[in-house]
């Protein structure tokens, strides 16, 4: 219950806006289909579809997302669907920093909170930070990345960026992961776009046994996806 209050009251706090925000509510969706569903390295589902929602009001936003698998070889109860609000800021005309909350919600196997905080830098490779920490499985990551966009046509972009993280679990766990993506995007319009990712991922910890199949150290899978804004 004082996880659900939790994420209320960040919820409530975002829509308390000031009203000279209004005029800046916009909404985004997607939905997409990945071959392997990953998270911090640890593979959870071998494929999935995966929508999501965000509203946002000036410098606050909140969401909702989903992933439901679609193979027989995942995780026992993966069906998910995540909580989410956030606040974003600047601190000077290079830095941005950011604060949330998410609530993983599993329908059949329980839920967790988990708070985090970033940082991030306008400048080359848009390096990035950011800090978890998941109060229920006592689980804190630190993150960092990398990326840049290549522009292909007024319409068309190529993207590649790096991730890499460590997982510190209390009472044993700890582990380390790596992401490199090179994702292809277009947009039709303005607010319509989709895109095709291909993603490879290392792992220094066997799935944290989590998956059903033999456990994975590396892997490579494939995404793709649509977005519309309002």
């Amino acid at each position: 219950m004082k996880k659900l209050i939790a994420v209320a009251a960040l919820l409530a706090s975002s829509a308390i806006a000031p009203a000279t925000l209004a005029q800046d509510v916009s909404v985004s969706t997607s939905i997409d289909y990945v071959t392997e569903y990953v998270f911090r390295g640890v593979s959870l589902e071998d494929s999935a579809i995966q929508p999501g929602i965000e509203v946002s009001v000036g410098d606050f936003s909140v969401g909702a997302w989903a992933s439901t698998g679609l193979g027989s070889d995942s995780m026992a109860d993966t069906d998910e669907i995540d909580f989410y609000a956030g606040y974003g800021f600047s601190l000077s005309d290079t830095v941005s920093a950011s604060v949330g909350a998410t609530l993983y919600h599993y329908p059949d196997g329980g839920d967790t909170l988990e708070f985090s905080a970033g940082v991030g830098f306008d400048t080359v490779l848009s390096p990035s930070v950011t800090a978890y920490y998941d109060i229920d499985l006592e689980a804190f990551t630190l993150e960092g990345g990398l990326g840049h966009s290549f522009p292909v046509s007024e319409a068309t972009s190529f993207d590649l960026g790096v991730t890499g993280g460590l997982v510190m679990v209390d009472g044993g766990g700890d582990y380390e992961y790596g992401q490199a993506t090179a994702s292809l995007g277009y947009a039709f319009t303005e607010d319509v776009s989709v895109y095709a990712a291909a993603n490879y991922v290392l792992s220094s910890e066997d799935t944290l046994g989590f998956t059903k199949t033999t456990p994975k150290d590396n892997l490579f899978y494939l995404g793709v996806g649509v977005a519309a804004g309002f």
